[in-house]
């Protein structure tokens, strides 16, 4: 994806948004499963952040490439994740090891989303309490 203003960015985590919520329905107010809650986090943290991003882009302009890259590293990271997801939950034959693997993955990739989201919502408070004159 080409890249050009924070608009995109935000264009960017709203489809990853849209890509993990079909796959669910509608996520669950209250999760059953690991993988459902791991793809609510998901789903929240990309639009959270893609409607913030949109936001900042009315109020800032386009931003620069180092502003938009823990923005499109969330995105990455959450579809990783969601891939994941899909391939322990739908495989042919079951190889605990594999699935095993795939599950540490899942969780480095949640914990690595976690930690961007948490970034990605300081960068934005900052900047709002900037623009504030705090």
């Amino acid at each position: 994806m080409d890249v050009e203003s924070m608009d995109d960015v935000a264009d960017c985590l709203l489809s990853v948004a849209w890509k993990i919520f079909p796959l669910m329905g509608k996520p669950p107010g209250r999760p059953e499963t690991r993988a459902e809650e791991i793809r609510s986090f998901l789903v929240d943290a990309c639009h959270g952040a893609g409607m913030r991003a949109r936001e900042w882009a009315a109020a800032h302009g386009t931003g620069t490439e180092t502003d938009h890259r823990p923005f499109l590293r969330l995105a990455e990271v959450c579809a990783d994740a969601n891939l994941y997801l899909g391939m322990v939950s739908g495989v042919l034959v079951v190889d605990p090891e594999r699935v095993h693997r795939r599950w540490a993955e899942i969780e480095a990739l949640v914990h690595e989303a976690r930690g961007l989201a948490e970034s990605v919502t300081e960068f934005l408070d900052g900047r709002a309490a900037f623009a504030a004159g705090a």
